[in-house]
C-alpha cells in the first residue's frame, strides 16, 4: 500500500511498515510496482486532471457509512470516475454511467482454483451490467492478455449457455463439481515442517480408512501446500477428497471429523462442497 505506506494482508489483516531495505539482499533501492487501486488512482489523476475521482475499496470504505457517502456522491453527479475493487461490480444502478472499464480482467483466470473461469465470467457479466442503464446506452472495455478465453468471450456476449457448455466440459477431466463431490481438508499450524508432516500422515490415514471402510470410488488427492500457504501466522497444507458417490464421501468425512489424528497445536478442518480450494 502506498498510502499509508505498509505491507497489508487482505486475508488476515496483518499490517506492518514497509521495510527500508530488501530482506533477502539488503539493497535499499525499492520501488512500488503493481496495478492496485492506488496505482490506478495516480494514473487517472495524471491522465484526467479535471475529473472528479472516487476510489472504492477496502481502505476507503472501512469507516462507518463510508460506502454510502461515496455512492451518494455518485448519485448526486459529484463524481466523474468511480473506480475500485470488485465491490463496485454489482448492485449499482446509475443511469448516467455510459462507460465501464475492467482492468487486467484475466487475473482471476490464473488462480489455482477450479472455479476461476466461473468467477471471471460472473465478474465481467456483472460489471458490464453497470453501463447503459440510461437512454444514452453504454459501452464496456475489457483489458486482458487472453482475449480469446471462453470465459471472457462469453461474458462479453452475455452468453451464459455458451460458457456453461465449455466450463462443464472442462470439469470432466480431472473431475470437478458438478461431476463429482469434493471435500477440502486443510491442515494448519504455526510450524511449517510440523504441518507438512501432519498433512502427509493424514493422507496416509485417509487412504487406509477408505480401504478399510470399502469406500470405493473415493480418491485422496495430495497433500500439498495450500495456494494461500500462510494465513494469520499459520502454515497451511491441504488434501482433497473426491468422489461422485456423495454418500460414501459423506461417510468418510464424518468419520474423519471424529477420528482424524493430528498433533497438539495442529488444526484439521474439513470443508464439504468447498466454493474455493485456495
Amino acid at each position: 500500500h502506498r498510502s499509508p505506506p505498509a505491507l497489508r494482508c487482505h486475508y488476515c489483516g496483518h499490517d506492518e511498515p514497509l521495510p527500508v531495505s530488501c530482506r533477502e539482499c539488503g539493497a535499499d533501492a525499492q520501488q512500488s510496482r503493481g496495478i492496485g487501486t492506488q496505482s490506478l488512482e495516480t494514473w487517472l489523476g495524471e491522465r484526467f486532471p479535471a475529473a472528479r475521482l472516487a476510489r472504492m475499496d477496502a481502505d476507503t470504505t472501512s469507516g462507518k457509512w463510508a460506502h454510502r457517502r461515496i455512492l451518494d456522491a455518485v448519485g448526486r453527479r459529484e463524481v466523474d470516475i468511480l473506480f475500485g475493487t470488485q465491490m463496485i461490480a454489482k448492485g449499482l444502478d446509475f443511469p448516467d454511467v455510459t462507460l465501464v472499464g475492467v482492468v487486467d480482467a484475466d487475473t482471476g483466470l490464473h488462480l489455482p482454483d477450479f472455479r476461476a473461469a466461473e468467477r471471471t465470467f460472473q465478474l465481467i457479466a456483472q460489471v458490464a451490467g453497470r453501463a447503459g442503464r440510461g437512454p444514452r446506452g453504454g459501452r464496456v472495455v475489457v483489458q486482458t492478455h487472453t482475449p480469446t478465453h471462453y470465459a471472457l468471450t462469453a461474458a462479453a456476449q452475455h452468453d451464459f449457455e455458451a460458457f456453461a457448455e465449455r466450463e462443464l466440459t472442462a470439469r470432466t477431466s480431472p473431475p470437478y463439481p458438478p461431476h463429482t463431490g469434493l471435500v477440502n481438508a486443510v491442515v494448519s499450524g504455526t510450524g511449517e515442517a510440523e504441518v507438512a508432516a501432519a498433512a502427509e500422515a493424514l493422507g496416509r490415514w485417509l487412504r487406509g480408512l477408505i480401504g478399510r471402510r470399502l469406500a470405493g470410488g473415493v480418491d485422496v488427492v495430495g497433500p500439498a501446500p495450500a495456494p494461500l500457504a500462510r494465513i494469520k501466522q499459520r502454515w497451511r497444507w491441504h488434501l482433497v477428497l473426491r468422489s461422485p458417490d456423495r454418500v460414501a464421501l459423506g461417510r468418510v468425512t464424518r468419520y474423519a471429523l471424529r477420528r482424524a489424528p493430528h498433533p497438539v497445536g495442529v488444526r484439521v478442518t474439513f470443508d464439504r462442497d468447498p466454493v474455493s480450494l485456495l
